[in-house]
């Protein structure tokens, strides 16, 4: 019996159990899922896979519930941009090597209207962050977090472009 656990332990530690699978509508929140946390139009377009390992799939669960917070400052649902990207995906678009999008700390999204007023009502909220930038031209906010709260910075910018 042991050596038939032993076998079964194996095979599932070794037969891909390390990536987490798409799981559509998989609730990792309240209000997201991790469909939306790794969604990418641009994945599918180049047939690039993205999806987190196990411990990515962590910090995407951490991170939904940091924005679960931002809704509510914000008030109103929030529609997601761009989430996790895996190493590729962030390569192909040419995110930065050290884009907090890669780890899952990192999400852009719009609002219904104009997504300065997210922007705003985050930033006088007092809530932490690492850096939360509003990209005016395609209207929607940039923010990242830090898995350590008492590091995150608290930038803020304002994109042109």
């Amino acid at each position: 019996m042991k050596k038939v656990l032993l076998a079964v332990l194996l095979i599932f530690l070794f037969t891909g159990c390390t990536v987490v699978k798409k799981r559509n509508n998989y609730k990792i929140s309240k209000h997201f899922t991790f469909y939306e946390a790794t969604n990418s139009r641009t994945a599918k377009k180049y047939g690039v896979k993205n999806y987190p390992g196990r411990g990515d799939f962590k910090t995407i669960k951490y991170t939904a519930g940091r924005m679960e917070k931002i809704r509510n400052i914000v008030g109103q649902p929030l529609t997601i941009n761009s989430w996790y990207r895996s190493p590729n995906l962030n390569r192909i678009i040419g995110g930065s090597t050290t884009s907090a999008h890669r780890d899952g700390l990192a999400v852009d999204f719009t609002i219904k209207g104009n997504a300065r007023i997210a922007f705003d009502r985050i930033r006088r909220s007092g809530y932490s962050f690492d850096q939360m930038i509003y990209y005016k031209k395609r209207n929607y906010v940039h923010i990242s977090f830090r898995k350590n709260k008492r590091t995150e910075r608290k930038q803020t910018f304002i994109k042109r472009h």
